[in-house]
């Protein structure tokens, strides 16, 4: 057993924002119609595989970077990584404000945020 009491929290928050990451990476256009993006949109805009591509590597990155750190600096790479998941779910509230993407996109990023706020609300309380 290790001394780390936040070991299975950052190993799950890392190894969760890796495998997802690499989903993006290798299919960006089914990972942004599986989280709610219009399909047509999905096929007909050029940039959109960059955008998800770029922000699937941050996530493969951040997520290596949990499981790699120790216990004192996992803390802060933790809140950083918390952090970045709430503005990403912030972002697509706003794009489902503008409709422009589906109502699954909203109550995924609601819940997003709300886990992102109960692990930050967690971390602090030591």
């Amino acid at each position: 057993m290790t001394d780390d009491p936040w070991a299975t929290t950052r190993m799950s928050i890392g190894s969760l924002s890796m495998w997802l990451g690499t989903v993006a990476l290798f299919a960006p256009r089914r990972m942004a119609r599986l989280l709610g993006v219009d399909a047509r949109a999905t096929h007909r805009d050029r940039a959109l595989p960059l955008l998800v591509r770029l922000v699937a590597a941050r996530n493969i990155a951040m997520g290596a970077a949990l499981l790699v750190s120790p216990p004192p600096q996992a803390r802060r790479t933790t809140e950083v990584t918390l952090l970045l998941t709430a503005v990403d779910a912030a972002a697509v509230l706003v794009a489902t404000r503008k409709a422009d993407t589906r109502t699954r996109s909203a109550v995924l990023s609601l819940a997003v945020l709300a886990t992102s706020a109960a692990g930050a609300v967690h971390w602090h309380r030591d």
